[in-house]
């Protein structure tokens, strides 16, 4: 299988719209999102002193999210269990419900997919965070959460992760024997620190390989 993946879209369905007609240049086997394709406008911090009032003040229902991850495998990350906190279940749009509850986590003999934001983190080098230490099925834990692509390998040999950041259009061999976290990225642009590039990936759970992309270039 041949999956394409992207997280992180943040509300920002312009630059999904993008990645999604790259997508469809790539001859996949099916598309994962692997959550926070939403923007809850509630901070973390906020969320005890909200008062809710409607739908509207905490995120941006945008129907066209929904039609663009129609038919792929959707999963639920920390900006979709915030909004699901704060408002009321009435209060929802019938169509978002199936990306607001989708399930935490896809598996299969070769990958868990997730957001990861349930996970253990810890800082790996000076500014980059990984779930390195979580426990997962398979060979590859692929998810996103931190805005900053990289691919860390999890030898036995190894005293800590070691870690890589692959090139856009270059596959990057996942060696046989070695597990390894992978981290996709942001489809918008990350954060300050968190760069250099927005990305989605290609995960060919076949041929053993993750292929990073940038949105916007061909």
């Amino acid at each position: 299988m041949r999956y394409a993946v992207v997280t992180d879209v943040h509300g920002d369905a312009a630059r999904l719209r993008d990645v999604m007609e790259q997508v469809g240049r790539e001859g996949v086997d099916h598309v994962i999102s692997l959550g926070d394709l939403f923007e809850c406008k509630i901070g973390k911090s906020s969320v005890d002193a909200f008062r809710y009032r409607a739908a509207t003040e905490v995120f941006d229902a945008d129907p066209e999210l929904a039609e663009l991850v129609d038919g792929a495998f959707v999963l639920r990350g920390n900006q979709e269990e915030r909004i699901v906190s704060l408002v009321p279940d009435s209060d929802l749009p019938r169509w978002t419900h199936r990306l607001l509850d989708a399930p935490l986590e896809r598996r299969t003999g070769f990958a868990t997919y997730c957001h990861g934001h349930h996970l253990p983190w810890k800082e790996v080098e000076p500014g980059m965070w990984s779930p390195a230490e979580a426990s997962f099925s398979g060979r590859v834990l692929v998810h996103g959460h931190h805005h900053r692509s990289a691919v860390h390998r999890l030898g036995p040999d190894l005293s800590g992760p070691r870690t890589t950041v692959p090139r856009f259009g270059e596959p990057f061999e996942l060696e046989a024997g070695a597990r390894y976290v992978v981290n996709v990225g942001s489809v918008t642009e990350p954060a300050p620190g968190r760069g250099p590039s927005p990305a989605w990936a290609v995960v060919d759970e076949a041929a053993a390989t993750v292929t990073y992309h940038c949105p916007g270039r061909t």
